[in-house]
């Protein structure tokens, strides 16, 4: 493609960065949001406003979605006023929200119907990753599809997996985000037991830098949580979210989950304790509470 015309749906803690990344290197940009106070960041560095998903969709090349729930990006594309009413044969939809697999391949065969194209396109990283074009893009479609649409990702991604058909990406982004809330709780139980017995956490941190654990997230993400920094870069509410979607697919694909189920609930009892807009990692502030 050659400066295709974009549209961008789901303007939030993601998507905002993602979007003007698009717009700031020059790729003529048409967003929408729900809310429409969300728009006017974008309107600011070039963006021009949509006035709902099915226009959008009917006058661009490529149609970007990033929201936080499957039931907002049936909504968006598959509902009145919808991506599908007004895509055009030979565009594409990209859907960048965490969904299950099953969302997508809906999706994509609603798009096809209409002789467009679709990618699920997942991302791994939060706000900073985002802002900083940095995010790791976990793509399911045609490699045709994919790589008409690198240049638009790669402004947004420095990584970019295929990771097989439609709803690949999906799967693996779940798989990941398995991992992250497994991280997430394992260290704030790890890092209470130290604490109460009276150790320095920073010593804890020694040991994990010094050792095969090292990793980037007790850096950034753990070094927040010994300050108990819950700034909201990947709300808890959507990784609840997001374990709820891990335990639907395992379930789908007859797959035992035991230890994921319990992280699950220790989400749904940290949200449910009114946790649930602040950063994941604040699961730490539930679990100090217990006894």
């Amino acid at each position: 493609m050659t400066q295709p015309r974009i549209g961008f749906i789901g303007l939030g803690t993601m998507g905002t960065p993602m979007a003007a990344n698009l717009v700031k290197v020059g790729f003529p940009l048409l967003v929408w949001n729900r809310t429409a106070s969300k728009v006017e960041p974008l309107l600011r560095v070039g963006a021009k406003a949509g006035k709902g998903p099915a226009q959008v969709a009917a006058e661009v090349d490529v149609v970007i979605a990033m929201v936080s729930q499957p039931k907002d990006i049936e909504a968006v594309v598959l509902g009145p006023d919808g991506v599908v009413e007004g895509i055009r044969p030979g565009s594409v939809l990209i859907d960048m929200s965490t969904v299950s697999p099953m969302t997508s391949r809906t999706l994509a065969g609603a798009v096809t119907t209409k002789q467009a194209e679709f990618l699920d396109a997942p991302v791994v990283g939060s706000k900073g990753p985002a802002t900083e074009g940095t995010l790791v893009i976990l793509v399911g479609g045609l490699p045709t599809t994919l790589e008409r649409c690198r240049p638009i990702l790669s402004v947004m991604g420095k990584t970019i997996i295929h990771a097989g058909g439609v709803g690949m990406g999906s799967a693996l982004k779940l798989a990941t985000n398995l991992m992250l809330a497994h991280l997430g709780a394992g260290f704030a139980e790890a890092l209470l037991l130290v604490q109460r017995v009276g150790l320095d956490p920073k010593r804890y941190l020694e040991v994990l830098e010094a050792s095969t654990f090292r990793s980037p997230w007790y850096q950034t993400k753990g070094i927040g949580m010994v300050k108990r920094d819950f700034t909201t870069h990947f709300a808890l509410k959507h990784m609840h979210k997001d374990l709820r979607l891990m335990r639907e697919l395992a379930s789908e694909v007859n797959t035992a989950l035991p230890v994921t189920n319990a992280v699950e609930q220790l989400f749904a009892q940290s949200e449910a304790a009114g946790k649930g807009e602040l950063d994941y990692s604040a699961i730490l502030s539930y679990l100090e509470h217990q006894h």
